[in-house]
Formats: C-alpha cells, sequence, structure tokens
C-alpha cells in the first residue's frame, strides 16, 4: 500500500460519531483530560480543562467555550463521540489544583508524541 491508497477522510468513522449523541452535547458542560506521551510511551505530562459545548460537528468537531482559569478561550476536539461518557454527580479535580463540580460529560485522550528524527549530525 502506498501514500496514495490511503483514503483521506472528510468526517469520522461512524463508529466515532453520532450525531444524535453529539446534538445533545451542545450547551452541556465538558471536563476533558488530557495524557501526553513521548515516542517511547512515557508519561510527559497531564492536562485537564471544561467548558460549555458550543457546537459539535462531525467535519470541524467539537467547539468548547472553556470557563476556570481559561474563562473567554476556546478550543476544539477531534469529531469523536465514542470516547465521551456522562459524568457521575460529584467533584473532578483539575491539573492545576481546581475543581469541577457536576460536569454533564466526561472526554479522556492520550497524545502520543512523535518519535525523534535522526539526528545524522556529529
Amino acid at each position: 500500500m502506498t501514500d496514495n491508497d490511503i483514503p483521506i477522510l472528510s468526517a469520522p468513522p461512524p463508529e466515532h460519531w453520532d450525531e444524535s449523541f453529539a446534538r445533545g452535547l451542545v450547551g452541556k458542560t465538558m471536563l476533558v483530560n488530557l495524557t501526553f506521551l513521548d515516542a517511547d510511551g512515557d508519561l510527559e505530562g497531564r492536562e485537564a480543562f471544561y467548558g460549555v459545548v458550543i457546537t459539535a460537528d462531525a467535519e470541524a468537531g467539537i467547539l468548547l467555550d472553556l470557563l476556570g482559569p481559561q474563562d473567554g478561550d476556546t478550543t476544539t476536539l477531534p469529531p469523536q463521540t465514542s470516547n465521551i461518557r456522562a459524568a457521575e454527580p460529584g467533584l473532578y479535580p483539575l491539573t492545576d489544583g481546581e475543581t469541577v463540580e457536576n460536569p454533564d460529560f466526561l472526554s479522556s485522550w492520550t497524545i502520543a508524541g512523535p518519535e525523534e528524527p535522526a539526528n545524522d549530525q556529529e
């Protein structure tokens, strides 16, 4: 298979996007947890933030209006609803020590870093 044989998707595969579920996210609070790994799979760091879902689109992704320390900023999550779940009532700690009370939804992502490029210079 060559690079020309790899299909480019304009929308997520159906198993990762549920349009009805996505519509129900709009106006709800979502807590997002990010875990960053290096190329070897070792933990580099964690980040957590939360906000209100402004839009949820199968091509553009899920747009959040951030709250808390990042109030006034926005961020876009990839168009994937398969890793979003309803949150149990309670207090959820963020990485900066703040807590979020009773978010509607949770979403967790693991982001693996690229392999280090070969260094041919000596």
